[in-house]
């Protein structure tokens, strides 16, 4: 059954609006804690020895005692992706409701949706006492969970699954394509490729935009192809 008109998009935030994959890895690499750290705890966690909770909690057990203010320099250096605020105001100017879905940290995530304008921003938060971090990390979005955050996102924007498009680059995100209108995979993988409507391979985010027409003309929004 062909889907209806979009009317909602949800971005990814690492390695899409953002040029950077993790800013997990991002904060090791800067703290040097990464590859006798963090890397280790995501072997363990790929080869099924941890699970997704002991995995950050370790990586936030890491970083205790880092002042706020260093770790936020350190978050500072990720750019955005070149084309991502015209894009979001490209979208938002069409009417499009948007919302930033990460399993990242709110130290990055709610940064960039003040400076972009999102609606809603979903994704973990690192805990800080008297100005420093204190080890304790809260985890709202798991390296699988973004379609448990699917139903809220629609609810407060008025939409169905089937008006919603969904614009990543990971295994994460894929595990969110099957459940939405439009699924579009953005510089990913073959396997995470494999799983969306459409695969866009560019380094400027703009290159998404054809895939969305302007609503209020014409078919108000991109039809959203049926699924086999």
């Amino acid at each position: 059954m062909p889907g209806g008109p979009l009317k909602a998009v949800i971005f990814d935030l690492d390695g899409t609006l953002t040029p950077v994959g993790s800013v997990w890895q991002h904060i090791h690499e800067r703290l040097g804690t990464w590859d006798e750290g963090g890397l280790v705890s995501l072997n363990a966690f790929l080869a099924g020895r941890i699970n997704y909770l002991e995995f950050a909690v370790r990586d936030a057990a890491l970083w205790k005692g880092v002042p706020r203010k260093r770790l936020e320099e350190i978050v500072g250096e990720i750019p955005l992706r070149p084309g991502a605020r015209e894009t979001v105001e490209a979208l938002r100017r069409d009417g499009y409701r948007l919302a930033l879905l990460s399993s990242g940290l709110d130290v990055l995530a709610h940064p960039v949706a003040e400076r972009l304008g999102f609606e809603i921003c979903i994704s973990n938060r690192l805990g800080f006492t008297d100005g420093a971090l204190d080890g304790r990390v809260s985890i709202h979005v798991t390296w699988d969970g973004k379609p448990r955050h699917l139903p809220g996102i629609c609810r407060l924007f008025g939409v169905r699954p089937s008006e919603t498009a969904a614009i990543g680059d990971s295994a994460g995100d894929a595990f969110l394509f099957p459940e939405v209108g439009l699924s579009v995979a953005f510089n990913a993988g073959p396997a995470v490729a494999a799983k969306a409507d459409y695969a866009v391979e560019d380094a400027d985010l703009r290159a998404l935009l054809p895939l969305f027409t302007p609503r209020g003309t014409g078919n108000r929004g991109f039809q959203a192809k049926a699924r086999e």
